[in-house]
């Protein structure tokens, strides 16, 4: 059932009613025929959903945030680049949401199993926590799925829920408290 909820994520409800209802039964003689009319539907290549999903069982994914790192843009926006990990052996597509204090962004991101990969998502605000998985991906761990990013005079601390904190200086700010050179 998980299949269908997270088939209707990646390609919406009108592309998955039209390609179900141009299912012929007639038609149906082998086991990527469903497969080739939802990729014929959403223009998008499905094979990595059905090897891990449907025609194997590989398990859950486990996502984590690895990293988040906003840039602060001239209008007055953030650039956030999301790098997320994939622990389980299952791949997905899954939601990374961006919390600012007022409001949220949302994109999906195309993860491998026990892969990473990153996306770039401008938020209108500054951001304060990215999460992946809305729980709209079945997983094995959701409890390390909240990157926290909290502003301080000299940038953002960046405190990952499973990991310790560290601090991300923006560039501007960390080129001039940078001096002299490095010794070998």
């Amino acid at each position: 059932m998980f299949v269908w909820w997270m088939l209707r994520d990646m390609i919406g409800d009108a592309g998955l009613k039209r390609a179900l209802s141009a299912y012929d039964p007639e038609k149906d003689k082998n086991q990527a025929y469903v497969q080739n009319l939802l990729q014929s539907e959403s223009k998008r290549n499905l094979a990595w959903l059905f090897d891990d999903w449907v025609y194997n069982d590989r398990g859950l994914p486990d996502f984590r945030v690895l990293s988040a790192y906003p840039r602060s843009l001239d209008s007055g926006a953030y650039m956030v680049t999301v790098t997320v990990e994939n622990l389980g052996n299952a791949a997905a597509e899954v939601p990374i949401t961006i919390n600012m204090q007022e409001g949220e962004v949302t994109k999906r991101l195309q993860v491998g199993r026990k892969t990473t990969a990153s996306i770039r998502i401008e938020a209108p605000s500054a951001p304060v926590e990215v999460i992946v998985n809305d729980g709209s991906v079945p997983e094995s761990d959701m409890s390390n799925n909240v990157f926290r990013l909290a502003t301080s005079e000299s940038g953002f601390r960046l405190q990952n829920s499973c990991s310790k904190s560290q601090y991300f200086i923006p560039w501007a700010a960390r080129s001039a408290t940078v001096s002299g050179s490095v010794n070998s």
